[in-house]
């Protein structure tokens, strides 16, 4: 398939609002339901989805990504991939079946057996449909999917707001979750009628694993390191810190994420036509290199350069604390899509064990660092991030440069002018801020512009020319 600049700024915009729509409806709904249940509602259900989307990640087995990349893909293919989806996802919640009332022995809560029963059967709704979402993104038909998706979660979301509201509790929760799997599943069935063909090949299974399995054990890898930094905090430091540290992850790596897997669900599908072309990959991926560092540093830069105010505003100075850990966070994640646009190349070049190696050692040196910096407090954790993130960001980009024979140093060309202005203006605003007696309003309003003017002049002199090729593509 041909992807032409509109077909690329349609999916653009359609995944946007597919996964920018979600997590913003999303967000509204949970502050209502807030304020409808107790803390201990959200522990229980907390506990579930982390079994839950350990499943997911399982289940999943990375073939959505294998159909993508593959370009001679066949029904039959399809077709294999639906069978086993389906077939491990119902292996594995048999498994949570079976282990439940042992999972609640061990942390004690009551019902957290049934519960966990419950919410799990949203692990076959969603693999159910995972090829429908594969097929839809090779024609970048991502219109569909945020119609579908939205609806989903506006739909559980009301259910479980009434539910809450009259007292359910923590199973207002719980039919949420899984009201939203079970509509989402069955919006996709009707909403793009695709039907598994009566075929099984297990000469296509090969295929596929030999390049889904990788990506699928990096996932996890990937989710249990993410979830140790909660667990480790919580045990180590106390709850307070674990409560700061969680807020700061909210507002730093919930945008990141969101934002890379808007522009990951466009672009992998058409990076992977040029697979071949290694030229074409490089000038491509330079651009957007370029592109994240004109989006993303301003993004979090920004957030740091106001932080103690925009705290205050947005929490109160009950969460004054969570400021330095904000800032050092922001930092970090600023790397983060540059990241996982580094491990995409990998996927699109086919180099997938490369990809699970690299994921495997920038977890372990992460976990080293965690440990280090752990019984020096919360601070010294997020500091520790920071370098992990730049640690896994150098060694992402001396890899891709490797395997697309170019300098090992050309990315970093790009980025270095975006950094440099971007730590000088952080620090420069900081200290004006610190310096002047302003009230926390008037110091958040006069960062915010002061940044945005500088970042305005900075590309209007040096980066006209990547802000005509994306007009001319948008006019085009």
């Amino acid at each position: 398939m041909v992807y032409n600049n509109k077909v690329l700024l349609k999916g653009f915009f359609w995944s946007g609002l597919d996964k920018g729509g979600f997590v913003v409806l999303q967000l509204i709904m949970e502050l209502v339901l807030a304020r409808l249940l107790l803390p201990k509602d959200y522990g229980v259900i907390g506990i579930v989805l982390v079994f839950i989307s350990l499943a997911i990640t399982l289940s999943e087995g990375g073939f959505s990504n294998a159909l993508i990349h593959k370009q001679d893909r066949t029904e039959t293919d399809f077709s294999t991939v639906f069978y086993i989806n389906i077939g491990i996802a119902a292996f594995l919640y048999l498994v949570i079946f079976v282990t439940a009332p042992y999972i609640e022995a061990v942390f004690g809560i009551a019902d957290l057996a049934l519960i966990l029963r419950i919410v799990s059967l949203s692990i076959i709704f969603n693999a159910s449909i995972l090829v429908h979402k594969a097929k839809l993104s090779i024609a970048m038909d991502f219109k569909l999917q945020a119609k579908l998706s939205v609806l989903a979660v506006a739909v559980s979301g009301c259910l479980g707001i009434v539910l809450a509201y009259r007292g359910w509790g923590v199973w207002a929760l719980v039919w949420q979750n899984l009201s939203m799997a079970l509509l989402n599943a069955l919006f996709f069935w009707v909403g793009y009628r695709w039907l598994p063909q009566n075929v099984f090949s297990f000469e296509a299974l090969k295929k596929l694993f030999s390049f889904g399995s990788k990506i699928m054990l990096s996932a996890v890898i990937q989710a249990f390191y993410f979830n140790a930094y909660p667990l480790f905090i919580g045990r180590v430091l106390g709850t307070g810190n674990l409560g700061l540290y969680s807020k700061s992850t909210q507002f730093t790596q919930m945008p990141s994420n969101v934002m890379t897997t808007i522009a990951q669900r466009v672009l992998f599908p058409f990076f992977a036509t040029h697979q071949n072309d290694d030229q074409k990959i490089f000038e491509l991926n330079q651009l957007y290199t370029t592109i994240c560092c004109i989006i993303f540093f301003p993004f979090f830069f920004i957030m740091a350069t106001v932080a103690e105010p925009l705290v205050l505003l947005l929490f109160s100075e009950t969460w004054i604390k969570m400021a330095p850990l904000f800032i050092l966070l922001c930092l970090a994640y600023s790397f983060y899509p540059l990241i996982v646009n580094n491990m995409m190349m990998f996927q699109i070049k086919n180099k997938t064990g490369l990809f699970l190696k690299i994921e495997i050692l920038t977890k372990i040196i992460g976990v080293a660092i965690l440990v280090l910096t752990l019984k020096h407090g919360i601070i010294a954790v997020g500091y520790g991030l920071l370098v992990q993130q730049l640690i896994q960001f150098l060694i992402t980009s001396y890899f891709v440069q490797t395997v697309l024979r170019k300098d090992i140093l050309a990315q970093l060309r790009v980025i270095l002018p975006f950094a440099v202005f971007a730590v000088l203006l952080f620090l420069g605003v900081r200290s004006a801020g610190l310096m002047l007696e302003l009230g926390f309003l008037s110091k958040l309003f006069s960062g915010i512009i002061i940044s945005v003017i500088a970042y305005g002049l900075f590309y209007l002199m040096f980066y006209r020319s990547v802000f005509h090729q994306l007009i001319s593509m948008i006019k085009k």
